[in-house]
């Protein structure tokens, strides 16, 4: 395939990923009074397009995705927030000025900042995909709460799987952990404690039953099936960030996540990261804005520097 050589388009910021956290840099930037376009490959509000139920935004009591989404479009409308939909194939961050290539065109600017979001791994059983948001969950803390009193599993394999069962037992009247590996490494003294967590390590879940809803997961373990009635089933087995393109040219976690400072600078000065991206313990709606307004204010404040060299 020829590689079409564009010319660049001039900004003082730009941004990759419309989700929650870049929309949020992207009004920052724009409130101070930078050229900012935000590129988007699919459709505003990433993640918040799948969320049904939400109850832990500040402020907002009980609202949804679609809701939240619809408030970011007309956020974007008052303010004249520049949004481009494409695809990036590629970056340029060996100079003070960075580029961002697409495939429908190139970006150039002094900052740059990265919320290109994760995407949580699935199970890929049969059942799973059927009962997303009607039982099947990949976020204890944001849907934890709509399951108090009844019975859940978490799977997993790592601590965040183990913190997750151990959030649920508050909440629910039983709650199994089921992890396909030995979990002994980790630390297990507080789940130990708890009477209403059962742990069953070495399995593998096979499918995810019900009718209208979660009514069942079905387990493999000491090559024999077993049926485990829930009513809901938290995946935990951590998240994809959307990184491939990126690395060799700033540093990445082992898991791919991007490497920030506290001001969500990357290891590439000019280039920031927030949101789900990023390498941290927690990925929240409201993390994802904090992230957002900090990038926003320092790719600007950097993006002003290089100017007034």
């Amino acid at each position: 395939m020829t590689q079409i050589d564009f010319e660049k388009k001039i900004y003082d910021v730009v941004i990759v990923g419309g989700g929650v956290a870049g929309i949020t840099a992207g009004i920052y930037c724009k409130r101070a009074g930078k050229k900012v376009v935000v590129i988007e490959r699919m459709a505003i509000g990433g993640q918040l397009n799948f969320i049904d139920k939400i109850e832990n935004y500040t402020g907002f009591g009980v609202t949804d995705g679609a809701s939240l989404v619809g408030g970011l479009y007309d956020h974007v409308e008052s303010l004249g927030l520049e949004i481009v939909y494409d695809e990036v194939v590629d970056y340029q961050f060996d100079s003070d000025e960075k580029v961002v290539k697409c495939k429908n065109g190139n970006y150039q600017a002094g900052a740059v900042v990265l919320a290109l979001g994760s995407n949580p791994k699935e199970l890929e059983i049969p059942g799973e995909k059927e009962f997303k948001g009607m039982g099947v969950s990949y976020c204890v803390q944001c849907d934890g709460n709509f399951f108090k009193g009844k019975k859940t599993a978490v799977v997993g394999s790592n601590q965040s799987a183990i913190d997750g069962a151990c959030f649920l037992a508050g909440l629910c009247e039983k709650v199994y952990l089921i992890a396909r590996y030995d979990i002994e490494n980790f630390n297990l003294d507080k789940i130990k404690s708890l009477n209403n967590v059962e742990m069953i390590d070495d399995t593998k879940p096979l499918e995810i039953r019900g009718k209208d809803c979660v009514e069942a997961l079905i387990i493999a373990k000491d090559e024999c099936e077993k049926e485990i009635e829930v009513d809901g089933v938290f995946v935990v087995a951590g998240n994809r960030p959307n990184t491939s393109a990126l690395k060799g040219k700033i540093d990445l976690s082992e898991e791919g996540f991007i490497v920030c400072d506290e001001n969500m600078q990357a290891s590439v000065k000019g280039v920031f990261a927030c949101g789900d991206v990023r390498k941290s313990k927690l990925k929240q709606i409201a993390t994802a804005v904090g992230d957002g307004a900090i990038a926003g204010v320092m790719a600007s404040t950097h993006s002003s520097n290089l100017k007034n060299k």
